[in-house]
């Protein structure tokens, strides 16, 4: 079967950044769903795999824009240590999960700027990079 807009694919894949590093993979984490023109955890896949049939594999290269979004300096916050959290001080690159008041939370990595300051980087971690994919369609669904 041919992957169209709107099919539902099933592919075995795995991600590479520029440096040859493997940061995720269907060995990992099983293969992949997703319905093309609607999933938009990677928005530049979907186009890319319109045209390939059951059985193909590719090598997919994604820009950062593609993949995980261009870095964004406006998401990242500055603040007093102090108003996020008592105690041993935070290492740098430490995940934390942030809530707000409203209740909604949001995952970043903090960074010491200076003494007592922090920086809070809600990017994705790999935002900013280019991520080259291998991927092998496995099943097509057809839109109805």
């Amino acid at each position: 079967m041919r992957v169209e807009w709107g099919s539902l694919v099933s592919l075995d894949y795995e991600i590479l950044l520029d440096s040859g590093e493997q940061v995720d993979s269907s060995r990992a984490h099983g293969p992949l769903r997703l319905r093309v023109g609607e999933w938009t955890a990677l928005p530049g896949l979907g186009e890319k795999l319109v045209g390939l049939h059951t059985g193909e594999e590719r090598l997919i290269r994604l820009a950062p824009r593609e993949a995980f979004g261009d870095w964004d300096i406006n998401a990242v916050l500055t603040m007093r240590e102090s108003k996020l959290i008592e105690g041993d001080p935070l290492e740098d690159g430490t995940t934390l999960k942030i809530e707000s008041q409203d209740g909604t939370s949001a995952f970043c990595r903090a960074y010491r700027v200076s003494e007592g300051r922090l920086a809070l980087d809600f990017n994705h971690p790999l935002a900013g990079q280019p991520l080259t994919l291998f991927v092998r369609i496995t099943d097509v669904v057809q839109p109805t």
